[in-house]
């Protein structure tokens, strides 16, 4: 337990002993009167009726010492219901605590004057029965109550024992002296068990506030079940009404297809379909982007990264896209390092630069990375179309979108923001947004800055692959996947793009084909990474890159989430592509390759 825990327990404990203190206990069937009230009231009667009998004792002493004990039994009633219906603050509780400590000492003062109002000369019962009684309420008042609050402890044992001890020892011989010298010695005594009650009232409220906190981390943990189940439910719920839709028109398309003969109804249907097509593969991409959020923040393995191999994988996959828009993607250089988990990094910043790269017509957008007070303060500035204050925190719910109140699947799903807003919640970044209508908006997210940096901090190792060979033909596609309808209809479609196809269900014919037939010749391949068998796309790419690296570029495309194959495509240096892959990011994939030769 640190030093500030350790305050704030013995805080809470003194708290509590104070509530303690204040608890009362009535006797049922007795019109509410309180236990101890009644206990001690009905002592000191008894004892002075007691005494009433045994000698020649006055009984307007005994109602005396009675009234004064049962007055002063009132006081502790009164502050005691005065404390429950103040509720008062924790700051305050000190200064209860001690105003009823003063009373009980004042109620131990009336009990200490038993052996003075009920005294008879030469009648050792009006001694030994006052003092008796007077113990036992010390006792009593001990281990019930002063046990709750130490310093009432004291007080009463003080107030309650001293006083009498002295008018006993006061007559210098006999029986009333013993009686004061037995007072005073059974006191270490009562301090111990006095000791003792504290100590184990200590004991037990650290044990029902050690159940307490369980208890609130049981509720805190349900709570956040319940909304993460409410969370799912909706997010679940909303993704099967945009996936019907399309599947919905998709059959009665196919349904028209099949009714009509004109060739020109044909088309046009069949063009409707793709439409249907694209719709779905995009939810479904959308879909499974969550789902592989959940799957890396699972697995997430937090390390020193420099932010500016981050920055470069970004920048390298969103580049084209931000160039088609004629935007400048801007990245200045960082010497930053920060201590994350770089695949969960990388994906909310693709999230992020490629949400401004959407809404912004004009202008550029900036990422860049600054110290700030320890830590690596990240930022994504656009020049975008910016969004309205009543919509910043709506932003990041699922399938919500500014702008598109119509749900319009073409203009996206809404889902790149909430998966910026899993991860940043997961890992703890500070995740803000700012934003000016007609000017721009900046995300700003704030990692830990990482405290050790690695010794060797030479280039990552996707850096050190080869570059393609300049020659003068073009590249052509292999493709390796186990899946006939995927090789047949790439192939199909590779061909219509122009590209020569080699396609292969395993790796060794493939590597027999680039040893021989395609000896001499770039190649661009498209793996799978679940194949048959024992092998996978990784231990291929291995073999393909310690023979062939010079003359091939690799991309992986496959529906597996699991961090290990992201983490093992990045540190090949493998552009991972998550199935199901649109036509058109393979074509700018094909592209950009043949642009880098």
């Amino acid at each position: 337990m640190t030093a500030g825990s350790a305050a704030l327990r013995a805080s809470a404990v003194k708290q509590e002993r104070i509530h303690l203190f204040f608890r009362t206990r009535a006797i049922p069937h007795l019109g509410g009167i309180r236990f101890l009230q009644a206990i001690s009231t009905g002592g000191a009667f008894y004892t002075g009726l007691l005494v009433w009998l045994l000698c020649d004792l006055p009984f307007i002493r005994v109602a005396i010492w009675t009234f004064l004990v049962f007055l002063s039994e009132c006081f502790i009633t009164n502050i005691n219901d005065a404390f429950r219906l103040a509720s008062p603050p924790q700051e305050t509780l000190w200064r209860w605590g001690w105003a009823k400590a003063g009373l009980c000492g004042i109620n131990a003062l009336a009990w200490s004057l038993g052996p003075l109002l009920l005294h008879v000369n030469g009648a050792p019962a009006s001694v030994l029965v006052p003092m008796g009684s007077l113990i036992f309420f010390v006792t009593i008042a001990t281990w019930i109550v002063g046990a709750d609050y130490t310093p009432s402890m004291w007080v009463v044992m003080i107030t309650a024992n001293v006083p009498a001890a002295l008018w006993l020892l006061s007559f210098g011989g006999g029986l009333e002296q013993v009686a004061g010298i037995g007072l005073l010695t059974l006191l270490p005594f009562t301090v111990a068990t006095g000791l003792i009650a504290a100590g184990k009232s200590e004991a037990a409220i650290n044990i029902r506030l050690d159940i307490a906190e369980l208890l609130e981390i049981k509720a805190k943990q349900a709570q956040q079940i319940e909304e993460l189940f409410a969370e799912r439910t909706r997010f679940f719920s909303a993704a099967s009404h945009d996936l019907r839709q399309p599947l919905n028109a998709m059959g009665l398309y196919f349904e028209l297809l099949a009714r009509s003969s004109e060739h020109g109804d044909r088309n046009e249907i069949i063009a409707h379909l793709q439409d249907c097509a694209a719709s779905l593969l995009r939810q479904f991409d959308a879909i499974m982007g969550v789902s592989a959020t959940d799957a890396e923040i699972r697995n997430a393995s937090v390390r020193p990264v420099a932010v500016h191999e981050i920055f470069a994988r970004v920048a390298t996959t969103l580049n084209l896209e931000a160039r088609r828009k004629s935007l400048r993607l801007r990245v200045p250089p960082s010497e930053l390092w920060c201590s994350v988990d770089p695949v969960l990094l990388e994906r909310a910043l693709l999230n992020l630069v490629g949400n401004a790269i959407k809404y912004t017509t004009k202008g550029a957008i900036l990422l860049c990375a600054r110290r700030r007070a320890g830590a690596v303060r990240i930022q994504v500035i656009d020049t975008g179309i910016g969004i309205e204050r009543q919509y910043l925190d709506a932003i990041f719910d699922d399938f919500f979108q500014v702008g598109n109140p119509e749900r319009n699947r073409d203009k996206g799903l809404g889902i790149g923001l909430s998966i910026v807003r899993r991860l940043c919640n997961a890992m703890s970044w500070p995740l803000e947004v700012k934003s000016v209508v007609g000017r721009g908006t900046t995300f700003s997210l704030t990692v830990p800055m990482a405290e050790e940096i690695p010794a060797s901090t030479d280039v990552e190792p996707q850096a050190r692959v080869e570059r393609l060979p300049d020659l003068s033909d073009p590249p052509g596609v292999l493709v390796i996947d186990d899946d006939a309808t995927t090789r047949d209809s790439l192939e199909r479609l590779l061909t219509n793009w122009g590209y020569q196809c080699a396609l292969f269900e395993s790796g060794d014919p493939a590597l027999h084909f680039l040893n021989h037939d395609g000896a001499g010749k770039r190649w661009i391949v498209l793996l799978d990474y679940r194949l048959a068998g024992a092998e996978t796309g990784l231990t291929i790419a291995d073999k393909i890159l310690s023979a062939h690296a010079g003359r091939t570029r690799i991309s992986m495309m496959t529906g597996d989430i699991g961090a290990e194959i992201a983490e093992g495509a990045r540190q090949r240096g493998i552009l991972l592509l998550r199935k199901p892959v649109q036509p058109i990011r393979l074509n700018a994939l094909l592209s950009s390759d043949m642009a880098a030769e």
